[in-house]
């Protein structure tokens, strides 16, 4: 039944319900009465829920650029794409620039794919990206602009990077089942070029999330940062983390590492430290294992992550789900890492899942700081 055909139906019965209440009480309901106001009451809204499903690295270049151009862009997602579109926005990191324009020497890690690669983000259904890395500037100012235009003529989202470098940092949000997702995107590398870096003032970086937090339903912010092929968190990112949900983030989404570090469930809100790689062509081993994460989220219950663990095999450079042991394998060493982080993950039907509950109050939030 509709819900405009639940409401036919119910009319009659709140005007039953009217004509029998006790005086005082039909009274009181006199002074309030508008038929939606008491059908509302009777039958409250549902709570709104979203999926949000990330990913980590994402780089077209180098062997992966060889791969799409002898059996194109749709033979890289083909074993995951239906697990990417089960989101209701879906996120990457993107590791290169998307231009014909500007330095290029990939033996050397200076990326620059194609921009018609761009074709693997759009198959995989992909809403926003994060150019707030240590690769997006590869290509000089010319290769970032044509990125953007790349992105643009696809209506994929990015975040992290602008044409006005200044607002590099600012939000965008997206709408999906009637709620408002505000995605921002940082680079917390020194030795990184990148148009929206954290830098040392971690109060400017909060009233940043403030900001946005106050313009929307839920806030994701992405970071670029922590050690490579390290499976650990560093001091730094834990702190930037936990500074991040306490000015009003719900989601941190982390990636650089090139391996799966582990999540923590942190006042209500999720920390994905590391997402690893999911597009790469790197060496075979722990950097070639990674997941895809689906966080579902629910009004008054939270969040809860699954983990769907992945393998990268290089000859194919295209992910997919792993034989049975390789699976295992990764999801016990991601649970392993996470408990390391206060974290229980429970291993459930070949995935690994994170509750974590009802956001706490902000203590920053709490005390009205702006």
């Amino acid at each position: 039944m509709t819900q405009a055909a639940r409401r036919v139906v119910l009319l009659p019965m709140a005007a039953l319900v009217f004509l029998v209440l006790p005086g005082c009480l039909r009274q009181s309901w006199e002074q309030r009465f508008e038929g939606a106001t008491v059908i509302a009451e009777l039958f409250p809204t549902p709570p709104r829920e979203i999926e949000i499903v990330a990913v980590g690295d994402v780089m077209l270049d180098r062997t992966v650029g060889r791969r799409i151009e002898a059996h194109g862009a749709r033979s890289i997602l083909q074993n995951v794409r239906e697990l990417l579109r089960e989101g209701d926005l879906t996120f990457c990191n993107l590791e290169c620039p998307l231009a014909h324009r500007g330095p290029h020497d990939a033996a050397n890690c200076l990326f620059r794919a194609d921009p018609a690669t761009a074709a693997v983000l759009a198959d995989g259904g992909f809403d926003v990206v994060s150019l707030a890395n240590n690769h997006a500037l590869d290509a000089g100012r010319a290769g970032v602009l044509e990125t953007l235009n790349t992105l643009e003529a696809r209506s994929i989202e990015y975040v992290g990077c602008a044409r006005d470098r200044e607002r590099s940092s600012e939000p965008v949000v997206l709408c999906a089942r009637g709620l408002r997702v505000g995605f921002m995107a940082f680079c917390d590398l020194d030795f990184a070029a990148s148009y929206s870096r954290v830098g040392h003032d971690l109060k400017a970086l909060a009233a940043k999330i403030e900001a946005a937090r106050r313009n929307c339903d839920l806030l994701c912010v992405s970071y670029h940062w922590g050690e490579e092929y390290r499976e650990r968190p560093t001091r730094r990112q834990r702190e930037l983390a936990h500074a991040t949900i306490n000015a009003g983030a719900d989601v941190v989404l982390g990636h650089h590492p090139h391996v799966l570090q582990g999540i923590e469930a942190y006042r209500g809100g999720v920390i994905l430290y590391s997402m690893g790689n999911f597009v790469f062509d790197q060496r075979a081993g722990e950097r070639m294992e990674s997941g895809i994460f689906a966080l579902k989220y629910a009004e008054g219950r939270g969040w809860e992550v699954t983990v769907t663990p992945l393998w990268i095999p290089l000859r194919t450079t295209a992910p997919q789900e792993p034989e049975p042991g390789r699976a295992r394998s990764i999801l016990t060493r991601l649970k392993h890492l996470s408990a390391e982080l206060g974290t229980s993950v429970a291993i459930e039907a070949g995935r690994a899942v994170v509750r974590a509950g009802a956001r706490e109050p902000s203590p920053v939030l709490a005390a009205g700081s702006t």
